[in-house]
């Protein structure tokens, strides 16, 4: 009997089998690469609105209070941000820390966490006389050596 040259039908079905597996780990790993892209883009965002969020408490004139918080929404990216800030004293009187949360909604992971500090601003500001470019202060005289 004479052979013909080419596959037999069991070597063509384990090639496509061994094929078929390749295929899938190679669209696994894509697809476990675009969800690794999809959550480093939301987590950017969102520590983009907690940066955002706690700059505009820093730039607020009020101080901010011993303990509690506040919550809020921000708008970034064309969607909307849930923000949570939550004020709490440190061992030092004169400074206060934010800890400031962001989700993607209400009840949503959280995505995004920073931390904040600001000192109570004084009682009363000290006064002092605005220098004249004109009239600089006069510097103490100097020592001479000891020979």
């Amino acid at each position: 009997m004479k052979r013909h040259a080419g596959f037999t039908l069991l070597e063509v079905l384990v090639a496509l089998a061994v094929l078929a597996i390749a295929m899938s780990a190679i669209i696994h790993a894509a697809t476990q690469s675009i969800q690794g892209v999809a959550i480093l883009r939301e987590q950017t965002f969102a520590s983009w609105v907690a940066l955002n969020q706690v700059n505009q408490l820093l730039l607020e004139a009020k101080p901010w209070p011993t303990e509690g918080s506040r919550t809020g929404k921000a708008e970034l990216a064309g969607r909307s941000w849930r923000w949570e800030a939550r004020f709490a004293k440190t061992e030092d009187p004169d400074l206060r820390r934010v800890e400031m949360t962001v989700r993607g909604a209400e009840n949503a992971p959280e995505l995004s966490k920073l931390l904040a500090f600001r000192a109570v601003p004084p009682v009363k500001p000290p006064t002092a006389k605005p220098l004249d470019p004109a009239n600089p202060p006069a510097l103490p005289p100097k020592e001479k050596p000891a020979l």
